[in-house]
């Protein structure tokens, strides 16, 4: 039972987790995403865990990537260990998740169950519901860019795509949740499904899986993503070259219903491998693509994208008024920046997952110039330098480790002329990692795609039959003999199996227990936004009872309690009391917690600026938080012209001025730092 539960819960993880999102959460794809792997993570250890005490042995399986891995994750602990913010670190960036350590120990754990439990009978079964998954997705891309997106037949039972803030038609993100993520998601699945069409055994599968490609490959381009292209076109090069140099895709015949194999049929695969790529052609030959302008009929236009206008002088207008400026320009901002974190925090970064706030620390000046100067980046948009930036040399150099030892491996397995049923699946997933690597250089790794980076190597050793048992050096004897001990005690198998069960069960709660707390704080979101901080503060009150780690909540909580203090004061000074205290302690407790973080300390801005209608003692602090805010991004304009707005309240005009002018001087087109100075100027004339 317990070997059913971990395939059946592998199948589950390749098909739904791309599916799964909820429009009730904070974040409504990626966070389900995270919590839906934990909680998959969890069933599979469960049930892992109880077919070791059933089978009363050590169950776990070798592979070549096993020391790079282990190594991997040591660097990732140290790097939280000297965290700029350590809960960030454990459990990543709140909107994500993704990328903290917990989700990192959850993939590894995946990957060993794998390995351990998975044999490669059931590997192409579960391709096959990472497949079917895919192709519902890619529909579901293919319709929005029609103008009817399922997601807005879910949410308002309409059959169009206005339910969403994006041009979806423009770009589909169907339930990625954003364009470049599902073309990266698609460029990964695109070549074991080109495994399956080369190695298909009648002309029912080849018709069945050139549609599949096809489906895939018209997704792919509605997403119009440039670094997910190159990758997909690298992945193709690296299959190519390695068919080549390997003399080996010719072994394989054209699928045909005869049991004679000619000369002429053995060129089949490559003939196979021409027509899909003629396809491919032919789709942007009509639909365009990210890489070129041109297509067949202008309805299918590729989306505009912005031009670079970086002002030397000052202009008449906004960035953003201008024309945004091309995201290419604003990479190779943030790539410096990143590179200046790293050379801050060179052995073990500034924490797992830190990105967004130790890059405030280093913001190019040059980044106020942009459309998306007042953006929060929570990566680098380089997943190589953002693991530089985060976790230094060691996670850095142990991250290349892992690549490098699975890339090496596959290239050696493919030239051995030993292992010649192996050469398509290895030579796919190998082009699928390959196209990964290549996106990662432009973005950064989502959950599905972590699954895959994680798992794929998984499946290709099991695949190829390169895993074998664990031996327990001798100096673990003495443990193998005390637990053969407790095997023989029947009452003792039941007791470790009753405690992994309800441990599990458990764990399973305490996940869903996450999950809920974050629709009570989107709620409370919501609501605060909509001006109710009263309705804010009762449901944040209960998402912190739920979750009462985490210090997003908290922060929101606080502004909450400052807002519906400063309402009820006339109506309701007893409770607008309690309600300020509470404000001023949860706030206190945030910062003590995460004291360089960026965001808390913007929201603790606005809650004291809040609780200074209370008490102007309050002004003071306000200042106080400014300033430390402004010690950890100095080059943020809109600090400075926060803190100008709060000295005009206290009528101190030399210093507002000076504060608009520091604005200024960062970003020469600040309109509204302009537009305050030049009436600060005018009111300070006699």
């Amino acid at each position: 039972m317990p070997a059913k539960i971990i395939s059946y819960s592998f199948y589950f993880l390749f098909f739904l987790t791309p599916l799964v999102w909820a429009s009730s959460n904070y974040e409504l794809f990626e966070y389900n995403k995270m919590i839906f792997v934990y909680a998959v993570t969890t069933i599979i250890v469960g049930a892992w865990l109880l077919r070791m005490i059933e089978s009363k042995t050590l169950i776990f399986k070798r592979t070549p990537l096993d020391i790079p891995l282990v190594l991997f994750l040591g660097a990732n602990i140290l790097s939280t260990i000297f965290s700029i913010d350590p809960h960030i670190s454990i459990w990543g960036y709140y909107s994500r998740s993704n990328g903290g350590l917990l989700s990192l120990i959850s993939y590894l754990l995946l990957y060993w169950a794998f390995v351990s439990n998975i044999d490669s009978s059931k590997i192409k079964n579960i391709l096959k519901f990472g497949l079917a998954s895919g192709f519902l997705i890619s529909l579901w891309g293919v319709l929005e860019h029609f103008g009817v997106s399922p997601s807005c037949v879910i949410l308002r039972g309409e059959f169009n795509a206005g339910c969403w803030i994006q041009d979806v038609q423009a770009r589909v993100f169907a339930t990625l949740g954003q364009p470049n993520w599902l073309a990266a998601y698609l460029a990964m699945l695109i070549f074991p499904a080109l495994y399956f069409f080369l190695k298909a055994k009648n002309k029912l599968e080849l018709v069945t899986c050139y549609l599949l490609l096809v489906t895939f490959y018209l997704a792919f381009t509605f997403t119009y993503s440039r670094g997910p292209t190159l990758g997909l076109i690298g992945g193709f090069i690296v299959f190519i070259l390695l068919s080549v140099f390997s003399g080996r895709l010719s072994e394989f015949s054209l699928p045909v219903i005869s049991s004679s194999v000619t000369d002429k049929q053995k060129t089949g695969n490559w003939k196979l491998l021409g027509f899909i790529l003629i396809s491919f052609v032919a789709i942007n030959f009509l639909f365009g693509s990210a890489l070129t302008s041109f297509r067949l009929v202008s309805k299918f236009a590729v989306p505009a994208r912005p031009g670079i206008t970086l002002p030397v002088a000052a202009p008449s207008g906004t960035q953003l008024e201008n024309g945004g400026t091309e995201s290419g320009q604003i990479r190779f901002i943030v790539w410096s920046g990143a590179l200046e974190v790293f050379k801050h925090y060179p052995l073990f970064g500034s924490g797992v997952e830190t990105f967004a706030y130790s890059y405030y620390q280093y913001r190019p000046q040059s980044h106020n110039l942009t459309s998306e100067w007042d953006f929060l980046y929570n990566k680098a948009h380089n997943e190589y330098l953002n693991y530089l930036a985060t976790t230094g040399i060691a996670g850095f150099g142990t991250y290349m480790l892992v690549i490098g030892t699975f890339i090496c491996w596959c290239i050696k397995r493919i030239m051995d002329k030993n292992h010649n049923s192996y050469f398509i699946i290895l030579a796919s997933i190998l082009a699928a990692y390959i196209s990964y690597l290549i996106y990662n250089f432009f973005l950064f790794s989502v959950v599905i795609v972590a699954i895959f980076f994680y798992l794929f190597p998984a499946l290709v050793f099991v695949a190829a039959e390169s895993v074998k048992p664990l031996k327990l050096p001798l100096i673990l004897n003495p443990v193998s003999s005390i637990l053969h001990s407790i095997y023989l005690h029947p009452s003792y198998i039941k007791i470790a199996k009753g405690v992994v069960i309800l441990f599990t069960i458990y764990l399973l709660y305490s996940i869903f227990q996450l999950w809920y707390a974050d629709t009570l704080f989107a709620k409370g979101q919501a609501t605060s936004d909509a001006g109710n901080p009263g309705r804010a503060y009762n449901s944040l009150s209960a998402a912190v009872e739920l979750n009462p780690n985490e210090p997003f909540y908290k922060s929101e909580l606080a502004f909450a309690a400052a807002a519906a203090a400063a309402t009820l004061k006339e109506t309701d000074a007893t409770l607008s009391a309690r309600l300020k205290t509470e404000a001023v302690l949860l706030t206190d407790e945030v910062l003590k917690t995460s004291p360089k973080n960026v965001s808390f300390l913007r929201t603790a801005v606005r809650t004291y600026f809040e609780l200074a209608t209370l008490d102007k003692i309050y002004i003071e602090k306000t200042l106080q938080t400014l300033d430390t805010t402004i010690n950890f991004a100095p080059t943020d304009p809109k600090l400075y012209y926060n803190k100008a707005l709060v000295l005009e309240t206290l009528g101190k005009k030399e210093e507002q001025v000076q504060m608009l002018t520091k604005a200024i001087r960062l970003k020469p087109n600040y309109l509204e730092a302009l537009a305050k100075l030049k009436e600060a100027t005018v009111s300070a004339k006699p």
